[in-house]
């Protein structure tokens, strides 16, 4: 499997409410144990990121943690089935998919800057 190797980004967790749940009055909740494990939701937030070109050409290879070509290749690599790995600080190597599609903005002006955006990615069992 590879490895999501765009380091710069700040994240945050997010855990399902996997547990059914029964109300039976004057405030009495019944909760079960779940059937299987839980679908962890990772939000990864970029800043920024750039396109970087070499005589007109768009590049992969030039600063290739920043380079949002590079991300978009492995996008569209992976799309929204293909596991692969992401390495988080106190959390390990984690085996996740993407979420959601790719979605980003170039900032007007920016010449190949990319606005802030997230990539949601699901944890794997």
């Amino acid at each position: 499997m590879e490895t999501f190797n765009f380091p710069y980004f700040s994240w945050s967790v997010r855990y399902p409410d996997s547990s059914a749940k029964v109300s039976f009055g004057r405030g009495y909740e019944f909760a079960s144990k779940p059937k299987g494990p839980d679908q962890v939701t990772y939000t990864l937030a970029f800043k920024t990121m750039m396109f970087f070109t070499t005589a007109g050409v768009v590049s992969t290879t030039i600063n290739p943690e920043f380079n949002i070509a590079r991300l978009e290749a492995f996008y569209k690599t992976h799309r929204l089935y293909e596991k692969f790995i992401l390495p988080l600080p106190a959390h390990g190597d984690l085996t996740v998919r993407f979420a959601k599609p790719l979605e980003y903005k170039l900032t007007p002006g920016g010449q190949g800057t990319v606005d802030a955006f997230t990539l949601e990615m699901l944890l794997q069992p």
